[in-house]
């Protein structure tokens, strides 16, 4: 009986056990000996969910605020290409033809012109007033002494106007008209000192009181100084003397001595204003104040200094001689001496392309004029003349 009892509880385990199989529960059967029951496991905590932000809805494109548009970068205007500076020459001679125009880019002669009811010309240089279409430069009658001034159309080579301005038996000098376009004509054996309004084409006044120290009046221009005033100034040869005189109404501002014998000859007043005296006799330059015509520097030239010119920038001065054939070069700051160029005989009248590169010397026994370039004070060419030269100006075409 006890046997049958322990087969049936065989058969029971038996079968709970194949029970268990079959439904794949994975768990461990409970000892017998083990009367506690296993705890439960742990349930997991379920994990959060991501929150997931909701997609936004783009509004339609009516409902849309318009989307900003960067405005359009400026274009630059284009730089303008600065043209170079050309320039003409003319020059002057007593024998026919009576004026040659010179291309000063090429060299070349390009036209020339007689002059009508000409006899000879005066004094004219670099530094005689153009008024943008005409140079005006002195004529002489000398059977008559009847002096002319003239204003002669660069492009055409004809007179503008002709001005008789009364007798003078040497000669006229003519320098660079007031702002207001009053140009004074220096009559040198007259002593005396003649207005005309370029404007108008009409003689003005004679002023026959001028100081001139027994001398002459001898070349002429105008400078500003400081003070802002215009001023007439002209040196006296013989007389050895410098003056200023108030050049609207000629009152005498300042004279000037200069060393006894000096012969203070002609002058050119620089683009600062100073008075720039070319003494023939001592064979120096002085250079003085605009205004008070006190010394500022004198300095030794070469034999017989009659001319003065001055770069565009006013940085350098050059002077011409007659008794050498010499072009002087000066520091107009320092006031001291460049170099010294020979360019031929006489180089008596000088000028100077606005470029600054170079300068002009006529040769007036020569028949020709000298090129001197400015950046090795070399002689670079030479322009031929059908006659010799007595006078030149050159400007900005």
């Amino acid at each position: 009986m006890k046997l049958v009892r322990l087969m049936a509880l065989g058969l029971i385990l038996g079968m709970a056990v194949l029970a268990v199989a079959c439904s794949g529960d994975a768990a461990t059967p409970t000892s017998p000996a083990t009367s506690t029951s296993a705890a439960p496991a742990a349930t997991a905590a379920p994990t959060a969910a991501t929150a997931v932000p909701p997609t936004a809805t783009r509004p339609p494109a009516a409902t849309r605020p318009p989307v900003a548009t960067a405005a359009p970068t400026a274009t630059a205007a284009p730089t303008a290409t600065p043209v170079p500076p050309t320039a003409k020459i003319l020059t002057f001679s007593n024998d026919s033809p009576h004026v040659t125009v010179i291309d000063a880019e090429t060299n070349l002669v390009i036209k020339t012109a007689d002059m009508p009811e000409f006899l000879k010309w005066t004094w004219n240089d670099d530094n005689n007033y153009f008024d943008g279409q005409n140079v005006w430069l002195g004529l002489k009658y000398p059977e008559a002494d009847d002096a002319v001034v003239i204003a002669l159309n660069v492009d055409t080579l004809e007179i503008s106007s002709r001005l008789p301005v009364g007798k003078e038996a040497a000669n006229l000098y003519i320098g660079k008209a007031t702002k207001s376009g009053i140009l004074h004509i220096g009559k040198q054996k007259s002593g005396e000192v003649v207005t005309i309004d370029t404007n108008s084409a009409k003689v003005l006044e004679t002023w026959d009181t001028v100081p001139v120290n027994e001398g002459v009046v001898c070349d002429a221009d105008i400078g500003i100084g400081a003070d802002g005033v215009e001023r007439f100034y002209y040196p006296t040869q013989n007389g050895d003397t410098v003056v200023s005189i108030n050049a609207e109404t000629g009152e005498t501002i300042t004279v000037t001595d200069t060393p006894e014998g000096s012969k203070p000859l002609m002058h050119t007043n620089a683009p600062d204003g100073r008075m720039w005296v070319q003494e023939v006799n001592s064979n120096t330059n002085a250079v003085f104040d605009p205004v008070t015509l006190e010394l500022i520097a004198r300095i030794a030239a070469a034999s017989k200094p009659v001319v003065a010119t001055f770069s565009p920038d006013g940085k350098l001065a050059y002077i011409g001689h007659s008794g050498d054939p010499v072009v002087q070069v000066i520091d107009t700051e320092a006031i001291k001496e460049v170099t010294r160029v020979t360019v031929g005989s006489t180089p008596t009248k000088l000028a100077v392309h606005p470029n600054g590169d170079y300068i002009y010397a006529i040769a007036s026994k020569e028949a020709r004029v000298y090129v001197i370039a400015t950046d090795s004070w070399k002689v670079t060419g030479t322009i031929a003349l059908a006659n010799n030269p007595g006078g030149m100006f050159l400007w900005e075409d």
